[in-house]
């Protein structure tokens, strides 16, 4: 399994496109998906809405490194037809957390497996291209407790390995809550040992908000 990384990309928001294909209709919804729950849902809710048309077929892509979570649904086409071409979809616009459905009214013309796969792959990426992005950057929140005369050098560390001060209190010794990137945790902790002769270590932090 690879390592994970310090950012993925995912939707900020929802994205809508729509294709008239051989008198076929086809409707696409990118939206972002936390987990599989909320991907679930956001296809469920486009059945209920869209109870008429003959297929409502889904991918979505979930996770934040390899192996990635990923389903497709053809609701009735042709195996390989619908649910793979939106997730390629996906995949080509290296996204995660990210649910794509493509409704399908049949317009009464059969398109056969490989125009079907391009109707669906070419709607889910309009749709795609519509929802905006962000970047999410991923990270351990940790705690340090020091002697004043260590501050100047445990700040330096932190600079220098992409780290922040997330909170900061003053008594007897100086206490730091700090946020580091993913894969900078590691190489934090063994530099602030080294450079403080094990009188430093870094410890785990429970995000602010939460206890523990």
């Amino acid at each position: 399994m690879s390592q994970p990384s310090d950012s993925y990309s995912t939707l900020a928001g929802t994205g809508t496109a729509e294709q008239k294909i051989q008198r076929s209709t086809f409707l696409a919804f990118a939206a972002p998906a936390a987990d599989e729950a909320a991907a679930r849902s956001c296809v469920d809710e486009l059945r209920r809405r869209y109870h008429d048309a003959r297929h409502v077929c889904s991918a979505w892509r979930l996770g934040f490194q390899e192996p990635w979570l990923e389903a497709r649904h053809d609701d009735g086409e042709p195996p390989g037809s619908a649910g793979e071409p939106i997730l390629q979809a996906i995949r080509g616009e290296a996204l995660t957390a990210t649910v794509v459905a493509v409704v399908r009214y049949f317009g009464g013309i059969k398109l056969g497996t490989g125009g079907l796969a391009r109707a669906y792959g070419s709607t889910a990426a309009a749709a795609l291209a519509a929802a905006p992005r962000r970047e999410v950057r991923r990270g351990r929140y940790g705690r340090l407790e020091f002697a004043y005369a260590q501050q100047k050098t445990l700040s330096r560390l932190l600079v220098t390995h992409g780290g922040r001060l997330d909170a900061e209190t003053y008594g007897p010794t100086v206490r730091w809550r700090v946020w580091l990137p993913q894969a900078a945790w590691d190489g934090f902790a063994r530099a602030v040992r080294e450079a403080t002769a094990g009188q430093v270590m870094l410890q785990a932090a429970a995000p602010p908000g939460q206890t523990g």
